[in-house]
């Protein structure tokens, strides 16, 4: 289950990262690292929706081509103006993204690998009561 301080972890336990978000699989904000407005959060979520829909029907091109299938997913990296947005999506449908800033592109790598493990752990959708 994703605890509430989870995202902010990310960001302070994660070097480059300076920003984290959660979405459902309906595109829905479910929480973001600390100093991101609704208004960012609601534009950061039309974007990660967009970018899913394109990156499942790429995995599903290459996917029929090599005959294999990922457990959770795909992921999506976008490096513009000096950050890098990486997206992954879980096998709930739900998506996990975070901005980085970094100046040695070495840890892209290591943010990348921890997201995905994050995913391939079962990142829950969870409600807010």
């Amino acid at each position: 289950m994703l605890r509430p301080q989870f995202l902010n972890d990310l960001v302070t336990g994660t070097a480059g990262v300076v920003a984290a978000i959660h979405v459902s699989p309906e595109g829905l904000v479910l929480g973001t690292s600390p100093g991101i407005g609704t208004s960012e959060a609601d534009h950061w979520a039309a974007v990660m929706a967009t970018l899913n829909a394109a990156s499942r029907h790429s995995s599903d091109i290459i996917g029929r081509r090599t005959g294999d299938s990922s457990p959770w997913g795909h992921a999506v990296i976008e490096d513009r103006f000096g950050r890098t947005l990486i997206l992954v999506g879980a096998s709930d449908g739900s998506m996990l993204s975070v901005v980085c800033a970094t100046t040695d592109n070495s840890h892209l790598g290591e943010i990348a690998f921890r997201l995905v493990q994050l995913a391939d752990d079962g990142l829950t959708v969870t409600v807010a009561a």
